[in-house]
């Protein structure tokens, strides 16, 4: 494998929960500003992170500090704070899990990549995902911006999207008490537009309004209470509405310039491409 080290990111300690978060979100919108044709997730997953933001600022962390996966979940009676603290790690977790692997597959070669996921023994949802970008990356070196590219490269940030929300994310979400999944449902929204003075509904979601409006006319799977905790309906709410607006947001080249390059500079950090 390649000797570099450079894709390795600075973060905060974890201790800095919401300067760990903000510069989360930073390398995230610079990942997708770098390459915006290949990094779909990346320009999802920076609007997603500044909203995980919100939430976590919701908790006193200097009061609380931080505690490890262990000392949340192994109690017979969990409280918000336990909670608070599943959200916190899974942030830090989704990061280490598809983040890094972002800027490992952009700086080293595929080969020394591909060797580094099969020792790292990754699942065969993100290694095949990864093999379609790479794909789609030697089509836009070969042939440039075409439909095929873009079908190719929706199909592998889409795969990486289930993996992230099938295999990181549901394990987290199944430790959250019921109260807070509930409070959760009720109040889980999406917007691409954070740099804003007022919300453009083309643009953002809540989960509740669409699922209760979805259960009314199309055949929505899961239970008929709706449960952002619950994987096929939190899954049907992305592939049917968020991604689809991020198709409309990134049409609007003004739009998500502006509103990305908000987001890569939250933080004064700066990823290195080579």
């Amino acid at each position: 494998m390649s000797s570099k080290t450079d894709y390795r990111f600075n973060l905060p300690d974890e201790s800095d929960v919401l300067g760990r978060n903000r510069t989360i979100t930073t390398y995230y919108a610079q990942l997708y500003l770098n390459a915006p044709h290949l990094y779909k997730w990346a320009g999802m997953a920076a609007f997603a992170s500044f909203h995980i933001g919100d939430k976590l600022e919701l908790w006193n962390w200097k009061e609380s500090g931080t505690k490890s996966l262990s000392q949340t979940c192994n109690k017979q009676n969990k409280t918000i704070e336990d909670d608070f603290q599943v959200v916190r790690i899974l942030n830090n977790i989704i990061f280490s899990e598809i983040g890094s692997a972002l800027l490992m597959f952009q700086q080293l070669d595929y080969a020394s990549f591909k060797a580094w996921q099969l020792a790292q023994g990754k699942h065969p949802i993100i290694t095949s995902a990864f093999e379609k970008l790479n794909e789609a990356r030697e089509r836009l070196e070969k042939d440039g911006v075409s439909d095929e590219f873009n079908k190719l490269v929706w199909q592998a940030n889409v795969d990486i999207l289930w993996h992230e929300q099938s295999e990181v994310v549901q394990p987290f979400f199944d430790k959250l008490s019921d109260v807070f999944s509930s409070a959760m449902t009720l109040f889980a929204s999406f917007d691409y537009q954070v740099n804003h003075s007022s919300t453009d509904w083309n643009t953002a979601s809540r989960f509740i309004s669409f699922m209760v409006k979805s259960k009314l006319t199309s055949n929505v799977p899961g239970s008929i209470i709706p449960n952002v905790t619950e994987l096929d309906q939190r899954w049907y709410w992305i592939s049917k509405d968020l991604v689809r607006k991020w198709h409309t947001v990134e049409s609007d080249s003004n739009t998500i310039q502006e509103e990305l390059q908000y987001l890569s500079k939250i933080e004064a950090r700066n990823l290195s491409f080579n």
